[in-house]
């Protein structure tokens, strides 16, 4: 969010600046920089989403209109709490290689209250069901 308002606060404010030819284009790059950081955030971050097929027994990663491809099948899933710079976040791993590439299918969870809350109902609405999914289906 930040990016999109500093890019569109750039794209707004500059052209009704007097500023020097050079000084334009190099606030202008700025705010370029800032608008593709956004959009690779939307597109590669916010708008993954994991698809736990329980007829072909794998799970999915899916990024809409781009793409869709097979991470791993049921058998080879292990859910990591992964902490990240003192921020928590659930990720799915490989039994074989736990610690090597990872897929993050929890937000960061913080330690404030708010972000306890939301990290009691990941687990237990959540993270409960897709364990669920993977031990138990046929």
């Amino acid at each position: 969010m930040f990016f999109t308002f500093l890019a569109v606060g750039i794209f707004v404010v500059t052209p009704m600046l007097h500023l020097y030819h050079d000084t334009h284009w190099a606030v202008m790059a700025i705010g370029l920089v800032s608008a593709l950081t956004a959009l690779y955030d939307f597109i590669f971050h916010f708008n993954v989403t994991y698809i736990f097929d329980q007829y072909t027994r794998q799970v999915s990663k899916k990024i809409p209109g781009l793409f869709t491809r097979k991470i791993m099948a049921f058998e080879d899933v292990h859910i990591l709490q992964v902490q990240e710079g003192g921020l928590l976040h659930y990720a799915l791993s490989h039994k074989q290689n736990k610690y090597g590439k990872s897929f993050a299918i929890s937000q960061p969870f913080g330690s404030n209250r708010k972000s306890q809350i939301r990290q009691e109902t990941f687990e237990t609405e959540i993270l409960t069901e897709i364990e669920k999914i993977i031990h138990h289906s046929v």
